[in-house]
């Protein structure tokens, strides 16, 4: 890298472009444009690019930033570990640019570099290292990272197994609106690890991933209530109130969740729930078969 002081992070920088994630509009990095902000207008060029599906453009444009911003340099990184549509593919320098981007007060970057070391991508294998490097930056703040570190204690890899902190981990990503920790909190509690099983505490868990962007918590959310408004299911008694609850949540998974067996499984509770109605309407327990 030209730059010998290596690229550094600006949090005004990394805050623009993670709210243009979430709202799309680039009035804060024409700001920074602006001001000179180094890697702004990069970033508005490589986000442009995406919007034309022009991924090789993409990453292109980071790339011309990659030596003084460290959030360019970490999108390049993931280019370069993609290779994304027609992108090279270069692990080492994902590796190298990950490196530099994590010193450089990227927090996302130390646990990037971590996941790889953690399965030997581009490194060798070392766990327990991929560990160190992304509860670095967990706890500088990244929900990515904190989502990831919970992982890394859910698997037991390169540290031993501990559902504890997995949850506490999972919780402050999902603080954070990280859509995947609040997916991975809500079945934390759906399977009883860390805790006894809770479904009304999952369905609250879903409910939030749902919120932020995981359609695919839809089904579980209706599932979630379906269990509670048919607890000895054949048979009865039925809550209609949940029932309804539980097929608000399924109608919606049969249009939103992202894949076909999901849509699929979700019109065959659509069904049950159909049934299980009827019942209760004739007589408040739902008879056996």
């Amino acid at each position: 890298m030209s730059d010998a002081a290596g690229p550094i992070a600006r949090p005004d920088l990394s805050a623009a472009v993670a709210r243009y994630g979430k709202t799309g509009s680039q009035e804060e990095l024409e700001i920074l444009i602006a001001s000179g902000v180094p890697g702004a207008q990069a970033f508005l060029d490589g986000l442009t690019a995406i919007k034309a599906r022009d991924f090789p453009a993409a990453c292109r444009a980071w790339g011309t930033a990659a030596d003084v911003s460290a959030e360019a340099a970490h999108f390049t990184a993931e280019c370069y570990q993609n290779g994304y549509e027609g992108a090279p593919k270069d692990m080492a320098r994902a590796v190298a640019l990950y490196t530099a981007a994590g010193e450089g007060g990227y927090a996302k970057s130390l646990c990037a570099l971590g996941n790889l070391y953690a399965f030997g991508e581009g490194v060798p294998a070392d766990p327990a290292r991929g560990f160190a490097l992304c509860r670095r930056g967990a706890e500088a703040g990244d929900p990515d990272a904190q989502t990831d570190l919970g992982n890394f204690y859910g698997r037991g890899e390169g540290v031993q197994r501990d559902y504890g902190q997995a949850r506490f981990w999972y919780e402050q990503a999902a603080s954070q609106n990280q859509r995947n920790a609040a997916f991975q909190r809500a079945t934390m509690a759906w399977n009883g690890l860390g805790g006894p099983v809770d479904r009304v505490e999952a369905g609250i868990w879903f409910e939030k991933a749902y919120s932020v962007g995981r359609k695919d918590a839809a089904l579980l959310i209706g599932r979630s209530a379906l269990t509670r408004a048919v607890p000895n299911a054949p048979v009865g008694p039925v809550d209609l109130v949940l029932l309804a609850e539980a097929r608000r949540w399924i109608l919606i998974a049969t249009t939103e969740d992202p894949e076909p067996e999901g849509r699929a499984a979700a019109a065959v509770l659509a069904a049950q729930i159909s049934g299980y109605e009827a019942l209760a309407r004739q007589d408040s327990r739902v008879p056996s078969t």
